[in-house]
C-alpha cells in the first residue's frame, strides 16, 4: 500500500513537471511568434531607404522624395516607395499572380493576348496642336538643313502597339488618330520621311520584329535591321555614297532574355541578335564631357569609320530605338555623331555648328509625340538664321557695341563663345571661320544680351582671327566685327 502511495506521488509529480514543461514552451513559442511578428514588421521598417535621388530598378522611376510629402497620401506614397525589401516583396507578388491567375502585376508592363507583353497602355486623346507644332517644326529644320547644303531625312517609328495591335488586351480600343493626323501633315508639307510604321507593319508578316514579351518599348534586332536597312536605302537615295545596308556583314546568333527591361520579372524567350563581323568603326569619347544636352537626355555616341573615309558624315539625333543599334550603320559613314532627340533636337544648329554634318537624320517614336519630350513653346518659339548667303548690297553701319574683341583658344576640345552685347538692332549673327559659316544664338541672361556659338577646338587652331557678321532687324543694313584669336 506504501508502495502504490509512492508510485502515485512519483506520476502526480511528474504530471506537474510535464505540465510546467509544456506550459514554458508554449510560452517560447508565443515569444517567438512575437518577434517573428515584430521582426517582419519592423526591420522593413528600421531599413527603409531615406536616401535622395533614389531610382527603383524594378519599375524603372524616381523614388517618391521626403520634400515631396505634403500631405497623408505624401506619406503613404514614401513609405510605400521606400520600406526595406520592397524589392524582394514586389517580386515574390508579381511571381505569384504571374503563375497562379496569369496576369502581370507591374507599372510599366501588362499582357495582352497570347502572352504578348505590353507596355502599360492608357487611352490618349487626339491632340491635333502638338501634331501640327511639330510637323511644322521638323519641317523647318528640312529647310534649316537644305540651305545649308545638308541632306535631311525624318524617319518615324512605330510602337509595339501598333504593329502588333491585334494582340493588345482584351478590350482596349486601339486608337491612332494622332499618327493618322500626323502622317497627313508630313504629306501636306512635303517633309522629307520615312514612315517606319508601313515597314515594320509589312516586314511582321514573315519575321517577329518586336519580342513578344521581351521589351515592350523598343524593336528588337530584327525589327531595327529591317528599319534601319529601309532609313539607309532612302539615305542612298539622297547620298549614294551611303550605300545599301549588308546582311552578309553579320553574324546572326539565338540569345535568351531572362528578364523584362528595367525589372525583375522573369521570362524565358528566344531572340536574334547581330553581330558585326568585321567592326571598322573607332569610338570617340572626346566630346563626352563637353557637348551640351538636356540633364535628363544625355545620351551621346560618337563614331569614326577609318576605311570607308569617302563615305558621308552623318548626324542622327534618335531615341532609345537606336540605343546600341550604331552596329547597323557605322560601316555605311566615315562618321556618326548620334544625340538623344528628346528636347535636344530643338537646339539643332548648335550640333550643327559643331559637327558639320553631311547629312541629318532625325528619328522619333509615335510614342514619344509629346508636349514633355518636344515641348511645344520651344519649338514654336523657335527661330532659325536665314543663310548669310541670303544677303547682299546691305549698308555697313554701327548695330552693336562688343566690350572685348579678343578671344582665347580653350584648352579642350570645344570652344565656347559667349559674348556680352550691347544694342537692339539686331536678328541674326554670323561668325565666320575662315569661310566656316556658323549660326550664333542671341541669348537673355540677367537682362543682359549675349551671341553664343561653339566650334571644335581643332578646327581654329591655326587661325588668328574670325569675323562677327551682324545683321539688322530690318535686314538692309549689317555690320562686320573683326576678332582675335590667341
Amino acid at each position: 500500500m506504501k508502495n502504490t502511495n509512492n508510485e502515485n506521488k512519483f506520476i502526480e509529480n511528474n504530471k506537474i513537471d510535464s505540465g510546467h514543461i509544456k506550459s514554458e514552451y508554449t510560452k517560447k513559442i508565443h515569444l517567438f511568434k512575437i518577434v517573428i511578428f515584430f521582426t517582419i514588421i519592423l526591420v522593413p521598417l528600421v531599413t527603409i531607404n531615406i536616401k535622395g535621388n533614389q531610382i527603383s530598378k524594378i519599375d524603372n522611376r524616381m523614388l517618391t522624395e521626403f520634400k515631396d510629402i505634403v500631405n497623408s497620401e505624401g506619406i503613404e506614397n514614401y513609405i510605400d516607395d521606400r520600406i526595406g525589401f520592397r524589392t524582394e516583396m514586389v517580386n515574390i507578388y508579381n511571381k505569384g499572380m504571374d503563375v497562379l491567375f496569369n496576369e502581370m502585376v507591374h507599372p510599366s508592363y501588362q499582357y495582352g493576348e497570347e502572352e504578348y507583353v505590353f507596355s502599360k497602355v492608357s487611352e490618349s486623346g487626339f491632340d491635333s496642336r502638338f501634331q501640327e507644332v511639330f510637323s511644322d517644326f521638323i519641317k523647318k529644320f528640312e529647310n534649316y538643313c537644305n540651305d545649308r547644303g545638308i541632306k535631311f531625312l525624318y524617319t518615324i517609328e512605330p510602337s509595339k502597339s501598333t504593329v502588333y495591335e491585334e494582340f493588345l488586351p482584351n478590350g482596349y480600343k486601339y486608337n491612332n488618330m494622332n499618327l493618322d493626323y500626323f502622317l497627313s501633315l508630313l504629306e501636306s508639307k512635303e517633309v522629307s520621311y520615312l514612315n517606319n510604321v508601313e515597314t515594320l507593319k509589312a516586314a511582321k508578316e514573315n519575321n517577329q520584329v518586336f519580342d513578344k514579351k521581351y521589351d515592350a518599348g523598343h524593336w528588337n534586332e530584327t525589327g531595327a535591321v529591317i528599319g534601319i536597312s529601309a532609313i539607309l536605302d532612302k539615305l542612298n537615295l539622297l547620298d549614294d555614297r551611303v550605300g545599301n545596308f549588308d546582311i552578309n556583314k553579320f553574324n546572326l546568333e539565338e540569345y535568351i532574355n531572362a528578364t523584362l527591361p528595367v525589372s525583375y520579372f522573369k521570362i524565358d524567350e528566344k531572340t536574334i541578335h547581330y553581330n558585326l563581323i568585321q567592326d571598322n568603326s573607332v569610338y570617340i569619347d572626346d566630346l563626352e564631357g563637353e557637348i551640351k544636352r538636356d540633364s535628363n537626355y544625355r545620351n551621346f555616341t560618337h563614331y569614326k569609320n577609318n576605311v570607308n573615309t569617302e563615305a558621308p558624315r552623318i548626324l542622327i539625333f534618335a531615341g532609345s530605338y537606336f540605343n546600341g543599334k550604331e552596329k547597323f550603320i557605322t560601316e555605311n559613314f566615315s562618321e556618326i555623331m548620334k544625340i538623344h532627340n528628346y528636347r535636344n533636337v530643338i537646339d539643332y544648329e548648335y550640333y550643327i555648328n559643331i559637327f558639320n554634318p553631311d547629312i541629318v537624320l532625325f528619328e522619333s517614336t509615335e510614342y514619344t509625340h509629346s508636349n514633355y519630350y518636344f515641348p511645344v513653346d520651344r519649338m514654336e518659339n523657335k527661330i532659325n538664321n536665314k543663310t548669310i548667303e541670303n544677303y547682299s548690297n546691305l549698308i555697313e553701319d554701327n548695330l552693336i557695341y562688343i566690350e572685348e574683341d579678343n578671344f582665347s583658344k580653350s584648352h579642350s576640345n570645344l570652344t565656347n563663345f559667349s559674348i556680352p552685347i550691347s544694342g537692339d538692332d539686331i536678328s541674326y549673327v554670323y561668325a565666320n571661320f575662315n569661310g566656316r559659316i556658323l549660326d550664333c544664338n542671341i541669348v537673355d541672361l540677367n537682362n543682359e544680351k549675349y551671341m553664343e556659338f561653339s566650334i571644335k577646338t581643332s578646327e581654329i587652331k591655326e587661325l588668328n582671327d574670325f569675323n562677327l557678321y551682324v545683321i539688322s532687324k530690318d535686314e538692309e543694313r549689317y555690320q562686320e566685327i573683326n576678332c582675335t584669336l590667341i
